[in-house]
């Protein structure tokens, strides 16, 4: 089956995947993050200006690569989770979480019946507008390989945790370090104590209650910590960030030799 597909699977036995945020609408980006060998993308619509009809050329074009495809609405509305999973994602990542109902309200809605109350219209693009032709039916193959990724961001979220591993339609608790790190007064301080504290608290008891947990790395160092503690969705950097390092790196190391 196609890798895009079977993502969900592969953390389900524990094995890591790893993927990238996705900032800039160019979908031949996307599909060179695809061919590179990465697993999948988070189309960030949380941070990023995108529109819909361009957040569904980016799955389109993760498509192409056989990649995941991952989208972060601007929040956890359900209109805004719907119109992320109709473009055919492989799933969400659903941020703004501020109560375990909010959770709840959020993750049915990434569910057909009758876990949730995602609407089964056969002809969405999700569906390949009606001519969708796979070894098993639509319904099927979306309850096999689509993900609910929820995040954990907020330090008034962390006594919930196992609230929220009883949740049965969340796949992935995802700790959002930048914004768990603000809302602990410590705005960027992700190597202070306190804040490494409450991110492995966060973890083992993600863990603990069940859940796949997923982690936003950038440094092979975070990379390695995490993956040894568990961690089987990790986040790598961004597509902005990648390239803007690496051209860094170009004038620093070779172009400005000769300035």
């Amino acid at each position: 089956m196609s890798r895009r597909f079977t993502m969900k699977q592969r953390m389900q036995a524990g094995k890591p995947v790893f993927g990238t945020f996705l900032k800039s609408y160019c979908p031949q980006i996307a599909e060179i993050i695809g061919y590179s060998g990465m697993d999948f993308v988070v189309i960030d619509c949380e941070h990023s200006n995108y529109s819909y009809s361009e957040m569904e050329d980016m799955v389109r074009a993760c498509e192409i690569s056989d990649m995941a495809s991952i989208v972060r609405p601007p929040s956890c509305t359900p209109w805004h989770i719907h119109h992320a999973l109709e473009t055919g994602a492989t799933g969400v990542q659903i941020p703004s979480i501020s109560s375990v109902q909010d959770a709840v309200d959020a993750a049915v809605e990434t569910a057909f019946y009758p876990e949730g109350t995602r609407s089964p219209n056969p002809s969405l693009r999700a569906a390949y507008f009606g001519f969708w032709n796979g070894e098993k039916n639509f319904l099927d193959t979306a309850k096999e390989s689509s993900l609910c990724v929820m995040h954990v961001e907020d330090i008034a979220m962390v006594p919930h945790v196992e609230e929220l591993c009883e949740i049965p339609q969340i796949d992935v608790l995802f700790v959002g370090p930048g914004d768990l790190s603000m809302s602990m007064g410590k705005p960027g301080k992700l190597n202070d104590p306190e804040v490494a504290a409450v991110i492995e608290n966060i973890i083992h008891r993600g863990i603990k209650g069940g859940k796949m947990m997923g982690m936003l790395c950038n440094t092979p160092e975070a990379v390695k910590k995490y993956v040894d503690m568990g961690v089987t969705y990790i986040l790598y950097s961004s597509d902005v960030g990648i390239i803007g390092k690496e051209l860094r790196s170009l004038n620093k190391n070779i172009f400005d030799l000769y300035r």
